[in-house]
């Protein structure tokens, strides 16, 4: 009896795990999208900084993007330390996913006490959290893309990550200036940071960057392992879960399901057609079962069975008169 459940184990978990990572990347990309058009919507403005959003009514989305983002990163793992590395791979992506929580959890400078965190720390050493939390995190996002992919890689696909990377680690370091001048000076460059966003947008640019080698480097191996054999080739649909063709390694729920309906649709389709250009339908031929073969007797099974092809177009010999 066939099993309603993917027999295959190992490609299933390598599919969710490439979802995985792609959802990753994608919220990377969206979040301060979606931060940006949540406070033009709700408040009329973009905040200064990303952090400032913690203190609107848009704290849940930029609560819940950022814990996700680093419950995946802490969590994440499949990578090792190679000989001739000096630090690991899954170390780097801890500390970035722990810091990606802190800055969710530790939040920026505030009038009033509204976290656990502010109410154990205060209201003077919570943000100092936020902060060694955001600087490991560009840290970590930056070595990433230097001490991980870029090895790796050769050709466009190595400068690809370097370049990702000098973006993620400048954007950093200008987060921190930018956020000096912008706090502490009166003169028209604070103004100019204020008005038009310029810590927002670049702190958006940093996360944009390394969002952005994680989807190349998540998509490049799975072609890889495509390529050499090691996962099966998927088609959009089977990406969202949806078989397009039945068949494959036993019934699954929905197999096939799609193509049924494809053809019935081009059925009523074509007869449609049919029906307007004044053709009559084709008629569609009978289904036929298998052909069987009519039953032979006992003697006539025997009797093929013992001539050969060559004795059975022989005549028996006649006998000698006596």
């Amino acid at each position: 009896m066939n099993s309603l459940w993917p027999r295959n184990h190992v490609q299933d978990g390598a599919r969710a795990y490439f979802r995985l990572r792609i959802a990753f990347g994608l919220i990377g990309i969206l979040l301060p999208l979606l931060l940006a058009v949540a406070g033009l919507v709700a408040d009329g403005r973009v905040q200064p900084t990303i952090s400032d959003f913690f203190h609107t009514t848009q704290r849940d989305l930029l609560v819940g993007g950022l814990v996700a983002i680093g419950l995946f990163l802490a969590v994440h793992r499949g990578l090792r330390r190679y000989p001739g590395r000096w630090i690991s791979p899954d170390l780097i992506a801890m500390v970035a996913g722990l810091a990606a929580i802190g800055v969710a959890f530790f939040p920026n400078e505030s009038e009033t006490i509204s976290t656990f965190t502010q109410r154990a720390l205060g209201l003077e050493l919570s943000p100092a959290f936020h902060y060694v939390s955001a600087v490991l995190l560009y840290l970590m996002m930056s070595l990433t893309c230097f001490l991980i992919y870029a090895p790796d890689a050769t050709g466009w696909e190595r400068k690809f990550y370097l370049v990702m990377g000098a973006i993620v680690w400048t954007t950093g370091w200008n987060v921190m200036i930018l956020s000096g001048i912008k706090n502490n000076g009166s003169g028209w460059l604070a103004e100019v940071i204020q008005a038009h966003n310029v810590v927002y947008w670049d702190e958006s640019l940093g996360v944009w960057a390394f969002s952005a080698s994680w989807l190349l480097k998540a998509v490049l191996e799975q072609k890889r392992a495509e390529a050499l054999g090691h996962l099966r080739k998927v088609r959009l649909g089977a990406f969202f879960g949806l078989r397009l063709y039945p068949g494959g390694r036993g019934p699954r729920p929905g197999s096939g399901r799609i193509a049924r309906l494809r053809t019935e649709v081009v059925s009523v389709l074509r007869r449609l057609g049919n029906a307007g250009s004044g053709l009559p339908d084709k008629a569609e031929a009978p289904v036929q079962g298998p052909v069987v073969p009519a039953p032979l007797s006992r003697h006539r099974r025997v009797d093929d069975r013992r001539m050969s092809p060559a004795a059975k177009g022989r005549t028996a010999p006649k006998r000698r008169a006596s």
